[in-house]
């Protein structure tokens, strides 16, 4: 066996798998330009016709088998994929450029899928640009049915496979939950992809963006997915197998310790009750979040909604039904929806229009709804229809407000809404919980006068990092910038909690620093006592609370408050916190 080789990627759904490499490669096949007899056109164009309605009806297949084996949101990406085979952009241009170049549809479904790529890639969008993944893995499809060739075949010869190629597109990333597939990795994707989303769902390990990972990985015998860390070790030796194996039990041992605790109050050692939460994107997550203890739902992203049904609109009935089933499911509340919030990193061209020369600071989040009023009416109807059940239940949470005015606005349209609803006979509560997401500077700086209209507040610390220290979070040449500990988004979170507390107004946190073990004490020694996170996370953070107490954590607070920078912070934390991690099995990656 060779020395062991570490490969660098991005892990995108934690856990360790071992095992036999089975690698796939989805490029299309090489083609090849034919220049056709004007005779020859009409029938190529025919050709092409068939071809798409092949891949349609595959298309369909894989969303009702995806709806069946791991929920119809899964099912819906396929849907939209089929419909993608309608969409005048791809398949009306192919046809076209047969027609006019009088080439097969091999050669022109080639060069028109380049062409949209390349428009893709020009966007300066992380969101869109991984959208073009839905358009190769069409393109791929349609390919392969001009072709007459079947997607690759995943083959096992017995034991634990790992999946390894050059792009794992989502039809691919489902058929592995009814195989024995332990992890995968690939060249490409990405946090936001479809297939990262199936992977954390499916709970598969799995780490993207390997450069040469082929390359480096087809004579392997054996290679570890790392998905904590985005590492593959290609042909490990026996001792380092051995270490990854025991990490594994270990890990495993570890979330199943853990969930056993999921009954257990979320109270410190000195009797300071918090209230854990989750953060979901997609309806089947309920039971993993019920299983994990969540007290209800701190932020369901309803932009899913929106993004499984493109290129159509997710219809009131649609919408009124997810809610009702977030409700259904915790019916004492809260059940926490955001307003969609697309725009900036999630453009949605459907609503938008034309992209934007700078999206992060552009129309986006409550100012998109608010300029698109027939959009925004669809989901608050949806929302209040959903709500007559639960009325105390549902808390309407609007992102991106960074002025006063904005809240007003979206009171007075769901008193509008409200009205309208009942002037058609249909049932609506009284009033719902409306509140503001804190994640730009200026809301954090009006908190008072944004609490006198508002119910709640939560905080949202992925943004509030990026506009308060103006970094592009999605842009890795400065992602080394991006540091939730520096002392003034702490400041911000500080303030806003503070004045939560002044105004009789609860506030929650539901960015990714209220799952950092590290960032705990401080929330917890600040006065937070609301929490929303993903549900793998919630039973760590459950053991972290209780194992705290209130008063040394408001002590580690002030302490870090009063250094000067995110690395002093984060090393006075780790000191602080070093023993308590280490009973508990946590690491702390540098």
């Amino acid at each position: 066996m060779s020395d062991p080789r570490t490969l660098v990627g991005l892990g995108v759904s934690p856990g360790i798998a071992i095992g036999k490499p089975i690698v796939v490669e989805n490029r299309p096949l090489p083609v090849t330009l034919v220049q056709l007899a004007r005779n020859q056109v009409e029938p190529e164009v025919g050709r092409l016709r068939a071809a798409a309605a092949r891949a349609a009806a595959h298309l369909a297949e894989l969303a009702r088998d995806a709806a069946r084996t791991v929920g119809s949101e899964y099912g819906a990406i396929f849907e939209a994929h089929r419909l993608m085979l309608e969409d005048p952009s791809l398949l009306d241009e192919v046809e076209r450029l047969v027609r006019t170049e009088a080439v097969n549809a091999e050669w022109a479904l080639e060069q028109v899928t380049h062409r949209l790529v390349a428009q893709f890639d020009q966007l300066g969008d992380l969101y869109l640009r991984e959208r073009r993944e839905d358009l190769l893995d069409v393109a791929l499809e349609l390919q392969r049915s001009l072709q007459g060739r079947a997607a690759p075949a995943i083959e096992f010869s017995g034991g634990m496979g790992i999946l390894i190629a050059d792009d794992i597109p989502p039809s691919q990333a489902l058929r592995l939950a009814t195989r024995a597939v332990g992890g995968f990795a690939s060249e490409t994707g990405g946090l936001t992809s479809h297939t990262t989303i199936i992977a954390k769902s499916l709970g598969i390990p799995a780490v993207v963006g390997v450069a040469g990972l082929i390359r480096e990985v087809e004579r392997a015998a054996l290679v570890i997915v790392d998905g904590f860390e985005g590492h593959i070790l290609v042909d490990p030796d026996p001792a380092l197998i051995q270490v990854y194996s025991l990490r594994a039990e270990e890990h495993r041992r570890r979330q199943q310790e853990l969930l056993g605790l999921a009954h257990l109050a979320a109270e410190t050692s000195d009797g300071q009750a918090v209230r854990l939460l989750a953060n979901i994107d997609l309806i089947p997550e309920i039971a993993a979040a019920k299983a994990a203890g969540a007290e209800g739902i701190g932020l369901f992203r309803s932009e899913f909604l929106f993004l499984q049904a493109s290129p159509d609109l997710p219809t009131e009935d649609q919408q009124t039904a997810a809610y009702a089933e977030l409700l259904a499911a915790f019916p004492a509340g809260p059940v926490t929806v955001r307003t969609f919030d697309l725009g900036g990193r999630k453009l949605a061209r459907e609503v938008l229009g034309n992209p934007e020369n700078n999206p992060v600071l552009g129309l986006r989040g409550v100012r998109l709804c608010l300029q698109k009023p027939e959009f925004f009416r669809t989901q608050l109807r949806a929302l209040l229809r959903a709500a007559a059940q639960y009325p105390d239940a549902l808390r309407i949470m609007v992102p991106l407000i960074g002025h006063v005015e904005e809240v007003k606005t979206v009171r007075v349209l769901l008193a509008r809404y409200r009205e309208e609803l009942r002037r058609e006979g249909r049932q609506v509560p009284e009033r719902v919980l409306l509140g503001a997401m804190i994640e730009v500077p200026a809301a954090a700086l009006i908190a008072e006068h944004l609490a006198r209209e508002v119910d709640f507040f939560a905080i949202g610390t992925n943004d509030l990092t990026q506009y308060t220290l103006a970094v592009d979070r999605g842009n890795e040449q400065v992602a080394g910038l991006f540091r939730p500990f520096h002392p003034a988004v702490l400041r911000l979170v500080e303030r806003v909690i503070s004045v939560g507390a002044r105004s009789g107004v609860p506030v929650s946190l539901c960015g990714e620093m209220a799952a950092d073990p590290l960032a705990v004490p401080i929330l917890v020694g600040l006065g937070l006592k609301e929490f929303s996170m993903h549900p793998p996370a919630l039973p760590l953070a459950r053991s972290l609370i209780r194992a705290l107490s209130h008063r040394e954590a408001r002590r580690m607070a002030q302490k870090a408050l009063a250094l000067a920078t995110a690395k002093e912070i984060e090393e006075y934390l780790l000191e602080q916190l070093s023993g308590l991690l280490s009973h508990l099995k946590v690491r702390i990656l540098p």
